[in-house]
C-alpha cells in the first residue's frame, strides 16, 4: 500500500491527468527487471547492480543502475532511503557514488539510493550523443543545434511515472528526492528545479545557462516569485557559468525556504569539475543535515533539531551514524537513560544493531534506574548571569593559570576579563596571548566568591565550570565538567584541573 500511496503522491505532484487513473486504481507501472551478473563499480563499499525497465512513456526499455547505501541491509525493514536520480549514469553514477560514500561517513549528507539513468543510442556515437540531447533537453530551448520540442518533459515524466515508482515498491525508499546531471545533465537538471515539485534537492554541473538568452535561468527566477514547495539548487561551474546578473535576480525573487548556492572553479574543466562538483554540490544542498551544523548543546536539542530538518526536505531522514552514536554517548553521561534508549532505538533502527549493543544497552538500564539529575547543562546555561551590581567587585581583569598535575610551572599567562557591555556582564577566558578566547556562559557570584563557565569545545557536551574561592586579590579553586557525569574507561574521574588569578591593579 505504501508503494501505491507514494504513486499517487508523484502523479499529483507531476501534474498527471485523471484519464490515467480508473475506477480509483493506478494504471500499473513498470518494473525494474535485474541483469544477473552485471555491475558496474560505483564507491569503495559498494557496486551499482544493473537493471532494466520497459518504459511505455519513452517506448522503449531503459537501463538503470541502482548502488545502494552502506547501512541498507542492516537498518530496520521499516527504514526508508531518499532516492538520488543520475543522468548519464553509465559514467556518472560512480562519482555520485564515491562522493556519496565519504559525505554519509562523515555525517554530512544523509544516506541515500542512488538510481543512475543510462544513456541508449548503442555504439553508433552520433546517434547516442542525438539521442541524449534529445532525452536531456526541455521543450522551448535549442542545445547543440537541436530544435525546439526535444524529450525532456517526456524524459522526466519516464522517471517521476514509471521509475520512481518501480524503485519505491522494490526498493525500501521514499523522499527526499535529489537529481544530480552535468552538462545537457546539469541543463535538464536546472529545468527541474524550475518546473517539477518532486526533487527537494537538485545538483547542476557545469551546465550552459546561457543558452536561449538565459531561457533556464528566468524559467528558475519565475518559479522562485511563485514558489510551491521548498527548493535546494547548486550550480557547480567551470566551462559554464550562471550570468551574474541573472543569478542575483534568482536570489533577490528567491523566498527563505529556499537553499541556493553556486561556485566557480578556476582550475577544473568540464570532464574533471564533476567529481569535487559532486561532492561540494550534494554537501551543499544539504548542509543543514550535516552533524556539523547540528546544535552542540544541549544534547537534548539535537534530535529534535533532525525533526526540523526532515520536516524541511518533506520526509524523514535519519540523523547521521556517527551523530547518533555520540549522542547516546552524551546522554548516558548526563544521566537522561529514556533520551538515551530513544536515540539508541533511532542508531539500531536506522544503521543496524552496534557491535557492542549488550554493553550499551546495559548502561542504558542502569542509568534508567537512577534518579533524574540534579544538575543539567540545560540548566547550567540558563542560569541567570550575575547583574553588573553582583560583579561589581570582579569588574577587570584577572592573570593567572590552570593547571592539573601541582608540579606545573605557572606561566601566568591566561587572562580573565570581565566587563559591562550595554548594562550587562560579560566574561571571558583568553588564551594563548589572545589567539583563543572562550566567551563565558554562565556566572554566578557566591559568597565564597564566583563560578563561571562555558561549553567544552570537544565531547563529552558538559560545562566547564570553575568554581572558585576569593582572598583579598586572589581567585583559586578548581575546574569540573558540570551537567555530566564523565567516566574514564576505567570507571574513574578524571582529576581535577585546578586554577589560580590574581587581581590586575592599575
Amino acid at each position: 500500500m505504501k508503494s501505491l500511496a507514494c504513486f499517487f503522491v508523484l502523479l499529483a505532484l507531476a501534474g498527471v491527468s485523471d484519464s490515467l487513473v480508473g475506477s480509483g486504481q493506478a494504471q500499473q507501472t513498470p518494473s525494474l527487471v535485474a541483469e544477473a551478473g552485471r555491475t558496474i563499480p560505483a564507491s569503495r563499499g559498494s557496486d551499482a547492480q544493473s537493471f532494466r525497465i520497459a518504459s511505455t512513456i519513452l517506448k522503449e526499455t531503459r537501463r538503470i543502475l541502482i548502488a545502494l547505501p552502506a547501512s541498507y541491509s542492516q537498518s530496520a525493514n521499516d527504514r526508508r532511503y531518499p532516492v538520488t536520480i543520475v543522468v548519464d549514469g553509465e559514467y556518472l553514477i560512480p562519482t555520485v557514488a564515491a562522493v556519496s560514500d565519504e559525505l554519509t561517513r562523515n555525517g554530512q549528507i544523509p544516506e541515500s539510493v542512488i538510481v543512475g539513468i543510462e544513456n541508449v543510442g548503442g555504439a553508433d556515437w552520433l546517434a547516442s550523443n542525438k539521442k541524449r540531447v534529445y532525452d536531456l533537453t526541455p521543450p522551448g530551448l535549442s542545445v547543440s543545434g537541436s530544435g525546439l520540442n526535444e524529450g525532456g518533459d517526456l524524459f522526466l515524466d519516464f522517471i517521476e511515472k514509471e521509475l520512481l515508482p518501480a524503485v519505491d515498491r522494490q526498493f525500501r525508499t521514499s523522499a527526499p528526492r535529489t537529481f544530480v546531471g552535468v552538462s545537457s545533465g546539469g541543463i535538464l537538471a536546472t529545468y527541474v528545479a524550475a518546473t517539477r515539485s518532486t526533487y527537494r534537492a537538485v545538483v547542476s554541473l557545469d551546465a550552459p545557462i546561457h543558452l536561449g538568452d538565459n531561457w533556464l535561468a528566468k524559467k528558475l527566477a519565475a518559479r522562485a516569485a511563485a514558489p510551491l514547495v521548498p527548493l535546494r539548487y547548486v550550480s557547480m561551474e567551470a566551462r559554464f557559468f550562471w550570468p551574474d546578473e541573472e543569478w542575483e535576480t534568482l536570489l533577490a525573487a528567491a523566498p527563505s525556504s529556499w537553499k541556493l548556492y553556486r561556485e566557480r572553479f578556476s582550475k577544473e574543466s568540464h570532464e574533471s569539475i564533476q567529481m569535487i562538483g559532486a561532492y561540494i554540490g550534494l554537501r551543499e544542498v544539504f548542509s543543514d543535515y550535516s552533524m556539523l551544523a547540528a546544535p552542540k548543546a544541549p544534547t537534548t536539542s539535537i534530535l529534535p533539531y533532525y525533526t526540523k530538518v526532515s520536516a524541511s526536505l518533506g520526509d524523514r531522514v535519519i540523523p547521521p551514524r556517527k551523530l547518533l552514536r555520540a549522542v547516546v554517548e552524551d546522554l548516558l553521561m548526563e544521566g537522561r537513560g529514556k533520551a538515551a534508549r530513544e536515540a539508541y532505538n533511532t542508531l539500531a533502527s536506522g544503521y543496524g544493531t552496534p557491535t557492542d549493543s549488550a554493553k550499551l544497552l546495559a548502561q542504558i538500564a542502569d542509568v534508567e534506574r537512577r534518579l533524574p539529575p540534579t544538575e543539567t547543562v540545560e540548566g547550567l546555561l540558563s542560569m541567570p548571569f550575575a547583574t553588573p551590581d553582583e560583579a561589581r567587585d570582579y569588574i577587570g581583569e584577572w592573570v593567572g593559570d590552570e593547571w592539573m598535575n601541582t608540579d606545573e610551572p605557572r606561566s601566568d599567562k591566561i587572562t580573565l576579563r570581565i566587563k559591562v557591555v550595554d548594562g550587562r556582564v560579560a566574561g571571558e577566558t583568553v588564551y594563548a596571548g589572545g589567539k583563543l578566547v572562550m566567551r563565558w556562559e554562565c556566572l554566578k557570584i557566591t559568597p565564597q566568591g564566583m563560578t563561571w563557565g562555558y561549553m567544552n569545545g570537544m565531547r563529552p557536551r558538559g560545562v566547564l565550570l570553575f568554581e572558585g574561592t576569593i582572598k583579598g586579590d586572589t581567585l583559586t579553586g578548581k575546574m569540573r565538567l558540570g551537567g555530566v557525569d564523565f567516566r574514564r574507561p576505567d570507571g574513574s574521574s578524571p582529576p581535577p584541573v585546578y586554577f589560580s588569578f590574581k587581581r590586575v591593579r592599575k
